[in-house]
């Protein structure tokens, strides 16, 4: 019996052994297999359903897969730049292409909106653009987005910003939406889902963006020494990001539920009205054609002052999304 018990604790003993020994090497493949993934930090203007196709390849493990973590930081457009410049993040989200018209060597590798999504929305009684003469229109900051679309929409209706219509820097659309409703803005151009709440609240829709001027919002940027330096890092990101977009366009109800998470927002009939205005402006394939893109430089050409010729192709490139697309369908891969 003794010697039955002291050779049962050998193998017992031994058995533990074999099991820490292949313990150690599980955790250390785990180590190694972390180790290499790469951390990309992607700054993003806003937490909205523009950029929802990032999220979802997040939560479903399609960057994991490609040997990447991603981190979506927030960050205001002009900051966002200046840190892809710098090199404090990997990749920005731009939605125009002033920095590169100046200069910058940026390339714009993806788009999320081929159209602007929003509506001008203002003030109980005023019922046209028209009215706006001596008003104030809220937006967020000199220089941005909405500045260059305002400069634009609103000569269409006999009016000039900065003459006719004061603009004042408010922010971000939801501090726009809550200056509106205190009353120290006239109107303001909002996007989902602030313009929702503002016409549910009693505030006229003006014009739908969309309806009146040619543009994009929300991209992916990246330097051209990024691009030079880690290719193959950019296509794997551009894999698993197709990913995510196939499936925000394939299943309605599985997008919702990712906007509700992305945006913390709990109303899903709201996320629902979202996701519907969304498929309005999306970009399905992520490019744009060559006369929108020249739309979109000339329009930053001139809030900047710029004369000098600028080829598109100084400013958008496709190719890693293209070959991602390509990839990504001949793997038989369906959302």
């Amino acid at each position: 019996m003794k010697i039955t018990r002291c050779r049962h604790e050998r193998n017992w003993t031994r058995r533990k052994r074999i099991f820490c020994l292949a313990l150690l090497c599980v955790c250390h493949m785990s180590a190694v297999r972390l180790a290499a993934q790469e951390k990309v930090h992607v700054a993003i203007s806003n937490f909205s359903a523009s950029y929802i196709s990032m999220p979802i390849a997040q939560k479903r493990g399609f960057y994991a897969e490609e040997g990447v973590i991603v981190e979506i930081i927030l960050m205001a457009g002009l900051t966002s730049t200046r840190a892809l410049i710098g090199n404090s993040v990997e990749l920005g989200s731009a939605s125009n292409p002033t920095a590169a018209v100046q200069g910058a060597k940026l390339k714009i590798l993806m788009v999320f909106n081929d159209k602007p999504p929003g509506m001008l929305v203002a003030q109980p009684g005023i019922k046209s653009v028209t009215e706006l003469r001596g008003k104030r229109i809220g937006g967020s900051t000199v220089g941005s987005l909405e500045y260059g679309w305002m400069k634009e929409l609103l000569p269409k209706f006999g009016l000039q910003l900065e003459k006719d219509v004061t603009f004042v820097p408010v922010g971000s659309t939801s501090t726009r939406l809550t200056a509106l409703r205190a009353g120290t803005i006239d109107a303001s151009p909002l996007s989902p889902p602030a313009n929702f709440l503002a016409q549910d609240a009693g505030f006229p829709v003006l014009l739908r963006t969309a309806d009146h001027l040619e543009d994009i919002q929300a991209s992916i940027v990246a330097t051209d020494e990024r691009l030079a330096r880690q290719g193959e890092m950019i296509r794997r990101f551009m894999r698993a990001t197709v990913k995510g977009l196939r499936v925000y366009l394939a299943n309605r109800q599985d997008g919702i539920t990712a906007i509700m998470e992305f945006t913390r927002h709990k109303d899903r009939e709201l996320m629902a009205r979202v996701y519907d205005d969304h498929m309005k402006t999306i970009a399905r394939d992520g490019t744009v054609p060559e006369r929108l893109q020249r739309i979109v430089i000339d329009r930053s050409k001139r809030l900047t002052g710029v004369t000098r010729e600028v080829r598109p192709e100084e400013i958008f490139d496709f190719s890693y999304l293209r070959n991602a697309q390509a990839e990504v369908t001949q793997s038989g891969w369906k959302p």
